[in-house]
Order: structure tokens, then sequence, then C-alpha cells
């Protein structure tokens, strides 16, 4: 029983670290979109760089909506699987 407890600590901790990871990434890239917009490189009215922008953050938030989502229903399970090893 503790060394298949010790197994799913370890998975436990492995998908927080991935789900920390991914907000992490996720914040960096606000950051780093919201930089170019303060300092003027990036203009609101230029229209095919902010449809360019908008594509490509539309596509790296599904990504990490996506994760967090599946991350979220394995660190739901770890429990369950604790219960029934008691």
């Amino acid at each position: 029983m503790d060394v298949r407890k010790n197994i799913l600590d370890l998975n436990f901790h492995k998908y927080v670290q991935y789900k920390t990871t991914v907000l992490i990434f996720a914040f960096t890239y606000l950051i780093a979109l919201f930089i170019p917009f303060f300092t003027n490189q990036l203009k609101i009215n230029n229209l095919s760089d902010i449809i360019l922008i908008s594509i490509i953050s539309s596509a790296f938030f599904v990504l990490v909506i996506l994760s967090i989502i599946e991350f979220n229903y394995h660190l739901k399970k770890i429990p369950e699987e604790l219960k029934k090893l008691e």
C-alpha cells in the first residue's frame, strides 16, 4: 500500500507542477502581450497586427484552458484513488 500511495503522491505533484507551469506560461504571455501596447511598439489601429495577435492569443489560451482542464481532471482522480487504497 505504501508504494502505491507514494506513486500516487508523485503523480499528484507531477500534475500540480504541470498546472503551475501552464499558469506561469499564460501569465508570462499576458505580460509579453501588454508590453508592446504600453510602449507603443504595437498600435491598436493597425488591423492586421491585431488580427494576427488575436489568432495567436486565442490558440494559445485554448491550449492553456484545455491543459488546465486535463490537469484538474487528473488531480481530482488522485484523492479517489487514495481512498480506494485505504
